[in-house]
């Protein structure tokens, strides 16, 4: 079994702030992300605004701990699976949901798919939901 993570425990597991629940997890998951969730840590890092949910999060951590995340966002750690548009973007496009997915809950289901993964997410999206539940893939809020 696999999961995939939002980009809010993301930046948990490469700040090392993920919730017990979570550090369990990893000893039995393969953990993936998807580009986008990917993409919204980085730039929240890189632009570092603190109005937003994921850069507000990084202005409470030290500057040793903000060198090691530009690391981090620099080189993903290997064992945080990242699935690249080749595979996924034929996937994307035959997703048989009863709502259509935008570009980012398109990828998180497809990752899902690919990877036969639970879908884990710190806020609610009735569509990810939505269109988990058409594919029977797993959802969990945490």
């Amino acid at each position: 079994m696999a999961l995939v993570v939002d980009d809010h425990l993301l930046l948990d597991l490469l700040t090392e702030t993920h919730p017990a629940w979570l550090a369990d997890e990893l000893q039995r998951h393969t953990v993936y992300t998807t580009g986008s969730w990917f993409y919204r840590v980085a730039l929240a890092m890189r632009r570092w605004t603190g109005s937003g949910a994921l850069s507000s999060r990084l202005t409470d951590l030290d500057p040793a701990d903000q060198r090691r995340l530009l690391d981090k966002i620099g080189q993903l750690p290997e064992w945080i699976g990242l699935i690249g548009p080749r595979v996924l973007v034929p996937v994307m496009a035959d997703l048989a949901v009863h709502r259509q997915p935008n570009l980012l809950t398109a990828e998180a289901l497809a990752a899902a798919l690919v990877t036969e993964a639970t879908i884990c997410v710190s806020v609610d999206s009735p569509l990810l939901r939505s269109g988990a539940a058409d594919l029977e893939i797993g959802y969990r809020l945490v």
